[in-house]
């Protein structure tokens, strides 16, 4: 069956367009994801490749297959850009032109100006470099767990080797005017290749910028808006699977429950605005005296919970003073103001039955009494170490 390259040239361009105009779309309806905008403008700039590709006029004075082999460079270095964005990097306009004009360069001196099999390997090598790349980005980013993330990797390595392919068949000399129905072979099957391959990433382009909304919906849902760490949503939810976790594997669990002392005082004295400033001080505080397997999260007002999976009663009394401690120094002149800010904090270790409610009621008890006790500081809840062991500890870590 012969196959009519023009009109499937210019069905890939209204397919193109169609897409694009989709993606502009998904974009406007969620524009905190720039990757889908960037995504949309490459398979638009391919509609107006394509078209220019079947001209033989031209067109402000230049050749257009010369600005569609152009644009064809550049369409694959957007998509480039898209995944660089979605992986939350500013994407480069240098990186975006540099192949087309490698290839610009390239073609207008000898060898290569001479040499149009060259040309055309050197155009389906820059193409085939920016499709691998994206899909290199996107798998560099593959920490942040996206369902449709594999699809598009796989239809961008797919249509990056069908590419490098045609670099080596170029090379080769099988691309050329003695081997006519080679050529048009290749170029029709590249042609309907291409359509699966701009229909396909559209549709899960679409869908990537819809679930990384979700994402970040749900993250800002579990997040503190005022320290940027978890708030009590995210902390119960965290220690129901870490309790689980824990008991499985017949590991500790503690849970620290923080408040800061006279907090009234300190808004009322130097105004809400110095009062968030210490308490996003406490959350840096505290968050750098734990572990990163360890959660600090904002529980509301000026109350902060700390989960230490692994961590054994003694431990995790170490851990509290010496957040106690770093608080306090920390405060003794923020921003220019003497505060003397200080926080109490109750300690609580998992038993066998013990449930998220009960740990928190347990830590919040031992807190009490860190308040009734004078403030400042570290209470344990029961059942605790024995009495001698505590205090050898305290003394200790007191010394």
């Amino acid at each position: 069956m012969k196959i009519d390259l023009p009109t499937l040239m210019l069905a890939g361009s209204f397919v193109s367009t169609l897409s694009g105009i989709f993606l502009l779309f998904a974009w406007a309806q969620n524009r905190d994801e720039p990757g889908t905008a960037w995504w949309a403008a490459g398979t638009l700039v391919l509609a107006i490749a394509v078209p220019l590709l079947t001209l033989s006029s031209n067109l402000l004075g230049m050749p257009s297959t010369i600005i569609g082999i152009l644009l064809l460079n550049i369409s694959p270095a957007l998509i480039w850009a898209a995944a660089r964005s979605c992986n939350g990097y500013t994407p480069s306009l240098p990186g975006v032109f540099a192949g087309a004009a490698v290839w610009l360069f390239a073609v207008a001196i000898p060898p290569i100006s001479e040499a149009p099999q060259a040309q055309m390997a050197l155009n389906l090598a820059v193409i085939s470099f920016y499709l691998l790349a994206a899909a290199a980005e996107f798998w560099r980013g593959r920490e942040v767990r996206l369902h449709t993330r594999w699809p598009l990797v796989t239809l961008l390595v797919l249509h990056g080797l069908y590419f490098v392919f045609g670099t080596a068949q170029a090379l080769g000399g099988q691309l050329s005017i003695g081997h006519s129905a080679t050529l048009t072979s290749w170029f029709g099957l590249i042609h309907f290749e291409t359509l699966v391959f701009v229909v396909g990433t559209a549709i899960f382009a679409a869908a990537m910028a819809n679930e990384r909304g979700e994402l970040r919906s749900m993250a800002a849902a579990r997040t503190d808006p005022l320290t940027g760490g978890g708030n009590r949503r995210a902390f119960v939810e965290t220690t129901e699977e870490k309790l689980r976790t824990c008991r499985e594997r017949g590991k500790p669990l503690s849970m620290l429950l923080f408040d800061l002392d006279w907090f009234k005082a300190v808004n009322d004295n130097f105004g809400h605005g110095c009062g968030d400033d210490v308490l996003r001080r406490f959350a840096e505080v505290a968050r750098g005296a734990v572990r990163s397997t360890d959660l600090i999260s904002r529980l509301g007002g000026e109350e902060f919970a700390a989960l230490l999976p692994g961590s054994e009663q003694s431990s995790s009394y170490i851990v509290a003073d010496r957040i106690r401690l770093a608080f306090a120094e920390s405060c003794r002149a923020l921003d220019g103001r003497i505060l003397n800010a200080t926080v109490s904090v109750g300690v609580a270790t998992a038993g066998p039955e013990s449930t998220v409610e009960s740990l928190l009621q347990a830590a919040d008890r031992a807190l009490y009494r860190a308040k009734a006790n004078g403030r400042n500081r570290v209470e344990v809840a029961e059942p605790a170490l024995p009495e001698p062991a505590m205090v050898g500890i305290q003394n200790a870590y007191a010394s």
